[in-house]
């Protein structure tokens, strides 16, 4: 004859099956709840990568003598990547050129790392599109060859990205000034070398500010915003400058960008003063790994009006 269990222990039994089974049901639902919040995330911060934000901003520029505006359109960071592709350059550009501005600066970092010959020359081919009918500056990131690059498997030198650029009819300033006239204004134009890849070299483009060479109205492109203090002695009344992406990560409320890759953390967007002169840094367009978070990429028309 079988004992018969008591009912304390099958009472038990039970309980210990429903709190397994009550265990197995909670991991799973905050399992899926954490993997739906992650695949979110992740969709979120490649939809911002692709969110293109159009900035205007006013500056006055000394020495202006023309009252009409001059529309300068300054774009930065395209990094043609496997995160970033022609497609997505050409629509910010469309952005940008459909503002109607009498100039475009670039400054620096065209690709993020070494490109194909044919996807370099499809490239030339679409910035060409556009330098027909507007006129295009350009100076060089430290991703478009060089030292910096060179050590991380890209380009040990720019020698392609010159060369890209120059079919596309782009005028290159590295380490090189300009005298233009555009819209009435005359200005001096200028390009300095990539900080990091060692190749910044104001001195042989710019003239010292207590020297007897007056440039007038005169625009620096600088693609790292840390090289103000090297170019401090130099003169210049704007300059225009990248490379933070707008710290590509920026911490809501707090303003905290982490990852921007500056030591002055001032200096990562917007229109800052410098010493009694303006940096304009743009977060621009591209972007590496191909995700943001609360730092939409940027195309930014300036309106330079005489101070």
């Amino acid at each position: 004859m079988e004992r018969e269990v008591p009912d304390y222990i099958l009472d038990e039994e039970k309980r210990i099956k429903s709190r397994k089974a009550h265990a197995r049901r909670s991991f799973f639902k905050k399992s899926f709840t954490w993997l739906s919040g992650l695949i979110a995330s992740i969709f979120y911060l490649n939809f911002e990568s692709n969110w293109l934000e159009v900035t205007r901003k006013k500056v006055s520029i000394p020495n202006l003598k023309n009252k009409v505006p001059l529309k300068i359109l300054h774009l930065s960071d395209l990094h043609f990547s496997s995160s970033v592709s022609l497609q997505d350059i050409e629509i910010a550009m469309r952005e940008g050129f459909a503002l109607n501005p009498d100039a475009c600066l670039i400054t620096g970092d065209f690709i993020t790392n070494q490109k194909t010959n044919e996807e370099l020359e499809q490239y030339s081919k679409l910035l060409a599109k556009f330098a027909q009918n507007v006129p295009i500056f350009a100076s060089l990131g430290n991703h478009d060859g060089g030292e910096w690059t060179g050590s991380r498997g890209g380009y040990t030198n720019s020698q392609k990205v010159e060369m890209m650029l120059k079919n596309a009819g782009i005028k290159l300033l590295h380490n090189r000034r300009e005298s233009v006239y555009l819209k009435g204004h005359a200005l001096s134009i200028s390009g300095v070398g990539d900080l990091w890849s060692k190749t910044c070299l104001p001195q042989l483009c710019l003239p010292k500010r207590n020297g007897r060479t007056k440039l007038g109205p005169s625009i620096l492109l600088c693609h790292n915003p840390d090289a103000k203090e090297l170019l401090t002695p130099y003169q210049w009344d704007l300059m225009l400058c990248g490379h933070t992406h707008g710290g590509q990560f920026k911490i809501p409320f707090l303003n905290w960008t982490p990852f921007a890759p500056v030591k002055d953390h001032s200096m990562v967007e917007g229109l800052p003063s410098w010493k009694g002169r303006q940096i304009h840094i743009t977060r621009g367009v591209g972007n590496l790994w191909g995700v943001r978070f609360n730092c939409r990429p940027e195309v930014s028309l300036l309106e330079l009006t005489s101070a």
